[in-house]
């Protein structure tokens, strides 16, 4: 069965989107799918001290232009645990100030989602990232599934595939090796190694939150604020480390 969203409020208003996955980061604004602003932040610097000026700038540029952000999304993991957690408290922190809700959203099927919509011919993608450690974040996505019609959403879609895994790194070279010509891939560029040059554009990863969050919001799937916590999929060193003791 379809959720039937008819006339949804999320479909016409703009919403204010945050990735911080990996070092850097990024923020976009959306008015339903489409991309109205989006913002890189500063490779050379990290997320924590960039982030917050992006979203002073973001913030004010959507109230000269009228456009009043209805609701905040963010990806909420997996990825760099640093990165992570500073993504996640300043959304929360953005949605407690403004009074707003908040959608989450997986951070691989976030990069597939802005590399789909950066190349419209693509239908099937895998989304990588480094887990070091000797250690991969992978995703496995599809257009028609990542990205159903906004006014028919699947009753089971989630913003939170169930095709996301952390691999070993000899499985992921194993996967690589035997991967269709017709699967295009997407994220760090290390887990790919000499193939590096294969991996899809993307010019936003934020951009791709924000096109799945929509989705998310139209189907009612927020998420409460003050309980949102980081989706690491495994535990850090130091946790590794004293399980072993």
């Amino acid at each position: 069965m379809s959720k039937l969203p008819g006339d949804s409020p999320y479909l016409g208003i703009a919403h204010v989107a945050i990735e911080t996955t990996g070092r850097l980061g990024s923020v976009a604004v959306l008015r339903g799918q489409r991309i109205i602003r989006e913002v890189n932040l500063d490779p050379n610097c990290r997320s924590a001290t960039t982030l917050a000026p992006a979203l002073r700038d973001t913030l004010s540029w959507c109230e000269q232009q009228g456009e009043s952000p209805g609701f905040v999304s963010i990806a909420d993991g997996p990825g760099s645990f640093t990165g992570l957690r500073i993504g996640v408290t300043t959304a929360k922190t953005l949605c407690y100030a403004l009074e707003l809700p908040l959608v989450a959203v997986d951070s691989l099927a976030a990069i597939a989602a802005a590399a789909l919509h950066t190349n419209p011919e693509c239908q099937r993608i895998w989304s990588v990232l480094d887990a070091y450690r000797g250690q991969v974040f992978m995703g496995q996505f599809e257009r028609a599934s990542l990205f159903p019609d906004q006014n028919r959403i699947p009753s089971d879609w989630s913003a939170h595939p169930k095709t996301v895994q952390v691999l070993q790194r000899e499985d992921w070279d194993a996967m690589l090796r035997e991967k269709s010509q017709t699967i295009a891939v997407a994220g760090d560029p290390k887990p790919l190694g000499a193939r590096s040059g294969e991996l899809l554009k993307r010019n936003c990863d934020a951009a791709g939150v924000g096109l799945l969050a929509v989705r998310a919001a139209v189907a009612g799937q927020f998420c409460d604020p003050l309980a949102l916590v980081p989706r690491y999929l495994r535990a850090s060193a130091a946790e590794e480390k004293a399980a072993m003791l």
